[in-house]
């Protein structure tokens, strides 16, 4: 089985650190040119130039995916780079950690701003580039939900758990309506990933023990062994795949 994307093009949003740093190098590595993509500029252009010095081709490109402005933005560099754009990758989100009771309308629309509708308009820009452009070869993207979205949420979470359930379910929209021009989507469910953000969600006594209680295989995840799912997605291997959810979570989560 090879898993080679051989000069397609691949948009990874949040993809200067953590998981989706992992997911830009991995596809990079196959063979794609990477549109490293973060709200961060730093950060973009950082893993940009350590794919280029490793031999890949990648850019980085600053943008907050919840301006519909900066989406234009976003797909329009990809297409005016290599004139092309094959894969999507939503994986840029926010998961502000605030007691129903207490949060305020900014950290709700932030979150669903950020997590859902930019997946909405990233999904609807770069869908409209493979179905115009892309009739021959189609068009894929997957896009980076979590188990919150669809098992019981975390406490405190509850702006993260609401927008990732829409990822969820808009995904499987995409791919009844996206079918019929050859683009596959699907979405990816990691959960206790070892990166930053949940660095410090179990930060404090005993947090990181009592994490790997509840996951069977003891441990939390390497952002390799998501990224691996993405691109199994990504390439021709899955072909016959739209539609679903491939949870990656350790055994955390038995759906």
């Amino acid at each position: 089985m090879k898993l080679e994307l051989h000069e397609q093009v691949a948009i990874v949003t949040g993809g200067g650190q953590g998981l989706g740093a992992a997911i830009a190098r991995t596809l990079a590595t196959a063979g794609a040119r990477i549109v490293v993509n973060d709200i961060n500029p730093d950060r973009a252009e950082r893993v940009a130039s350590e794919i280029r010095q490793a031999g890949g081709e990648a850019i980085g490109v600053a943008a907050d995916v919840s301006s519909k402005f900066q989406c234009v933005h976003l797909v329009e560099t990809a297409r005016a780079q290599w004139g092309r754009l094959d894969i999507l990758i939503n994986n840029a989100g926010v998961a502000p950690a605030v007691p129903i009771l207490k949060m305020d309308e900014w950290d709700w629309d932030r979150c669903l701003g950020v997590n859902l509708k930019g997946t909405f308009m990233m999904s609807q820009l770069a869908g409209r580039v493979m179905a115009d452009e892309n009739r021959a070869r189609g068009g894929v993207i997957v896009n980076i939900a979590a188990p919150a979205g669809t098992a019981p949420p975390l406490l405190h979470h509850a702006a993260y758990s609401a927008s990732k359930a829409g990822v969820v379910g808009f995904a499987r929209e995409c791919a009844r309506e996206f079918a019929a021009y050859g683009i596959r989507v699907n979405t990816v469910l990691p959960g206790m990933i070892d990166t930053p953000p949940v660095a410090r969600a179990v930060a404090g006594p005993d947090g990181l023990a009592g994490w790997q209680a509840e996951i069977p295989l003891g441990r939390l995840g390497d952002p390799q062994e998501v990224a691996n799912v993405v691109l199994f997605l990504c390439s021709t291997a899955s072909s016959y795949m739209t539609g679903s959810s491939v949870t990656v979570a350790g055994g955390q989560v038995m759906p």
